[in-house]
C-alpha cells in the first residue's frame, strides 16, 4: 500500500513540475501567429485567390463544421482538427500515395487556430504552409459561401444558397 502512495506522490510531484510550464491556448496561438507574421507566413488575399486555382497549393479550413457551414471560401476544403493527417491525405495525395499538393494555406477566423494547425502540417512535411484569417477575406469584400438560407424551409425547393458578402460591401 505504501508503494501505491509513493507512486501517487511521485505522479503528483512530476505533474506539478510540468504544470509550471503550461502555456495557455491563447498565449501559444498568439505566439505562433506572431512567428508566422515575422517569417512572412501570413498569406495575403491575393495569395489565397491564386492558391484556389493552383495545382500545387491547397486552401485548408480548420474551423468547426458549423463555422464552415455558415461561411467558407469556395474552393477551400474543410479539414477537422481531430485527425488532420487522415483528412488531408484525401486532398493532397494521388492514387499511388504520392504528394501532389505540397503547399498549404490554412484558414480559420483569425489565424490563431490555423497557426497551431500549420505547425502540425509543417511537421508532416509540407513544403510551404501559410496561415490566413477568413475575416480578412470577408472584410475585403470577397464572397463567402454558406449552407444556410434566410428563406423558410419548403421541402428543399427554392432555397438560395451561395455567395454572400459583408454588409459594408453592399453599401458601397
Amino acid at each position: 500500500m505504501k508503494f501505491v502512495h509513493l507512486i501517487v506522490a511521485m505522479s503528483i510531484a512530476t505533474s506539478s513540475s510540468f504544470a509550471s510550464e503550461f502555456v495557455s491556448y491563447k498565449e501559444l496561438s498568439t505566439k505562433l501567429l506572431q512567428e508566422n507574421q515575422k517569417h512572412g507566413l501570413l498569406a495575403t488575399t491575393d495569395e489565397v485567390k491564386k492558391a484556389l486555382h493552383s495545382k500545387d497549393t491547397l486552401v485548408v479550413d480548420v474551423r468547426t463544421e458549423e463555422e464552415w457551414a455558415a461561411a467558407h471560401i469556395k474552393g477551400s476544403v474543410r479539414v477537422g482538427r481531430q485527425f488532420p493527417e487522415k483528412a488531408i491525405a484525401n486532398f493532397v495525395l494521388d492514387d499511388d500515395g504520392k504528394l501532389v499538393k505540397d503547399k498549404l494555406i490554412v484558414v480559420c477566423n483569425t489565424a490563431h487556430r490555423a497557426s497551431l494547425q500549420a505547425l502540425i502540417f509543417r511537421k508532416m512535411g509540407f513544403k510551404q504552409v501559410k496561415v490566413y484569417p477568413i475575416d480578412e477575406w470577408i472584410d475585403t469584400c470577397n464572397p463567402v459561401y454558406t449552407k444556410y438560407s434566410h428563406q423558410k424551409y419548403h421541402g428543399g425547393k427554392h432555397h438560395r444558397f451561395g455567395a454572400f458578402y459583408a454588409q459594408k460591401c453592399y453599401e458601397k
